[in-house]
């Protein structure tokens, strides 16, 4: 799996907020369910900062500037019980509702599988993501910097260098 396929598997659960056993990296590699309440802080943040831009993104998505890739949507997913957060590519949409296809295999909301066609409405977007090719580089994705906000500096900036992430 490449580093920004990796990347972009990364699954965020809003569920009691806990201490990260391993490595935000390690984590990612594996496909593993990273926790953090949606009301810290950072988080609330990040999700206001992608609220903010995702009318641009959702443009840019249209019409993909050449090189540029892996365009993806973080989606809140509820079952009743469990809120989890999916990275759902191949999405279209006007207005509210969008369809796409997810990106994580749940862990907590069971009701969908990995690679299955989803419908979700734009309030339920959270984040959003593209790789910029040519400046090796990931734009957006600013759930992941909450969620660095919680990791040894050393191991964020790691994974930050890694994927060209940026977390100003």
């Amino acid at each position: 799996m490449s580093h920004h396929k990796a990347f972009l598997a990364v699954a965020l659960a809003v569920i009691a907020s806990g201490a990260l056993a391993q490595s935000i990296s390690d984590k990612a590699t594996k496909d593993e369910v990273i926790d953090m309440s949606q009301e810290e802080p950072a988080m609330r943040k990040a999700f206001a900062r992608a609220a903010e831009t995702l009318p641009t993104f959702l443009e840019l998505a249209a019409k993909p500037k050449e090189g540029t890739s892996s365009y993806a949507l973080k989606v809140a997913i509820s079952d009743g019980r469990n809120t989890e957060y999916f990275w759902v590519n191949a999405f279209s949409g006007e207005g509210e509702v969008f369809t796409g296809t997810l990106n994580n295999e749940p862990r907590l909301v069971k009701k969908y599988k990995l690679g299955e066609r989803i419908i979700f409405r734009r309030a339920q977007v959270v984040d959003w993501t593209y790789i910029d090719t040519v400046n090796k580089r990931t734009v957006g994705n600013f759930t992941a910097c909450a969620l660095l906000s919680k990791e040894p500096l050393e191991q964020a900036a790691a994974f930050m260098r890694q994927y060209g992430l940026s977390c100003e």
